[in-house]
């Protein structure tokens, strides 16, 4: 998209399918410049080879890089690239450098109202100097738990901003290495707030908490069907951080529904 274009799609539909040599790679809409916004479109892909890429070249539905802007009202769908284990294959992608938690140059972007199923690796990500609101979006589970270790909202690598009022199904790793994969997912970001969000579906984890200084506050994360076989993984809420404020979070179904958290008037329903 062009600098401060705005793609509004009236309701149409962009595939992305191989070519008919070589395979489709990066992101099936992406900006080129400083300001670009997303609205009122599915974004989709069909039939891709399961061939891994990194860098640029990997997999996503839409992408904002060293951008401000919004992507509201839109649905992505079915990135991914079949039964694959390819880090790749993210609905939706918010990113800008520096990764270190430093903010020289921070972009604001807003990613609310939209519906994400059958992605690959992650729903919603937002990594390094952003500023980000991800809010009132319904995120379904991986589309391919049995190859990798999938997450469905991640907040990560200096991220600062919020996530709340979602509504997130939780992903399991089914394989046998000792990963976990998560609904909500708060990895080396800044301070941020994560607050009035509903997980449900089946979560290894369901709120992964590695960074100091957030707040969490009044989630619901349900824990529903039986687990995987390999899975190594049952909790609601781990915080694996320092100085972050957990508190009234409502958790049940998970056979360690707290882990490394104290007071904060969480209730726990454990499981049966």
């Amino acid at each position: 998209m062009p600098d401060g274009y705005t793609l509004n799609g009236n309701g149409y539909t962009i595939t992305a399918v191989d070519p008919p040599s070589g395979g489709f790679t990066g992101a099936v809409v992406a900006n080129a410049g400083t300001t670009a916004h997303v609205t009122n479109v599915t974004i989709t892909a069909s039939g891709l080879a399961d061939s891994c890429k990194g860098g640029a070249e990997r997999l996503r539905g839409i992408m904002l890089e060293g951008a401000s802007g919004s992507i509201t009202e839109t649905t992505v769908t079915g990135i991914n690239k079949g039964a694959s284990g390819c880090q790749e294959g993210n609905a939706i992608e918010v990113r800008n450098a520096p990764f270190d938690g430093t903010h020289p140059a921070t972009v604001m972007v807003t990613v609310e109202h939209n519906s994400i199923v059958d992605y690959q690796k992650t729903g919603i990500v937002a990594n390094g100097d952003v500023n980000v609101t991800i809010a009132h979006n319904v995120l379904g589970e991986s589309a391919t738990q049995d190859n990798l270790a999938a997450n469905g909202i991640q907040l990560g690598f200096g991220a600062l901003g919020s996530a709340h009022h979602n509504e997130v199904a939780g992903n399991q790793w089914k394989g046998t290495s000792d990963f976990a994969a998560s609904a909500l997912l708060v990895f080396a970001a800044g301070p941020v707030d994560v607050s009035d969000n509903t997980v449900n579906g089946n979560s290894d984890i369901g709120l992964f908490i590695f960074a100091d200084g957030g707040t969490y506050d009044h989630n619901k994360l349900a824990d529903e069907g039986a687990d995987h076989v390999n899975s190594g993984y049952d909790i609601g809420i781990g915080n694996y951080g320092l100085g972050n404020t957990i508190t009234r979070n409502k958790v049940s179904g998970f056979e360690t529904p707290l882990d490394g958290v104290e007071g904060g008037k969480n209730k726990v329903k454990p499981a049966l």
